[in-house]
């Protein structure tokens, strides 16, 4: 079995190399506050030899994990009537844009992700940590806030 301590050691090492490497903006902590990395290290129990794929991977299934829950906001299954009642709750077409504008954001970075796959340049790695970071930062975090909150608030109300 490997090391916990061990992953860690050698996550701090590679994340410092592919830094310096890559050049991107955000520090270990800021992409460990709002994309878990270390969990996902330790989840997957190695630290790749390509750490930039590794980061960039569990950031952008940060964002698709959030894409299935805002499509059913708008498109709520049937079904399901739980996302009939959260859905309810954005029936204005300025929300329905605020909801689309983040479904949007996280189709940009899944399909920016695999392109980036494909390219294979340290270039768009780059570019994609740093745009996801500031992106999630700036308009998604804040964007999801808005639309819990109104979630919980009319869950309260139920």
């Amino acid at each position: 079995m490997v090391d916990k301590k061990e992953i860690l050691k050698e996550l701090e090492k590679k994340f410092e190399e592919t830094k310096k490497e890559i050049n991107f903006k955000p520090t270990f902590e800021d992409l460990e506050k709002e994309f878990s990395i270390t969990d996902a290290v330790l989840s997957a129990g190695f630290v790749s030899e390509n750490f930039s794929r590794q980061l960039a991977q569990r950031i952008v299934d940060h964002f698709r994990d959030w894409h299935g829950y805002l499509n059913n906001l708008l498109l709520p299954n049937p079904s399901y009537i739980a996302g009939q009642t959260e859905s309810k709750l954005f029936n204005s077409e300025d929300e329905r844009k605020k909801i689309w504008k983040l479904i949007t954001i996280s189709m940009k970075f899944s399909s920016f992700h695999s392109l980036t796959n494909i390219e294979e340049s340290l270039e768009k790695d780059r570019e994609f940590i740093d745009e996801a970071y500031n992106s999630w930062i700036n308009v998604f975090k804040p964007g999801l806030i808005y639309l819990l909150d109104k979630v919980y608030e009319g869950w309260k109300k139920e």
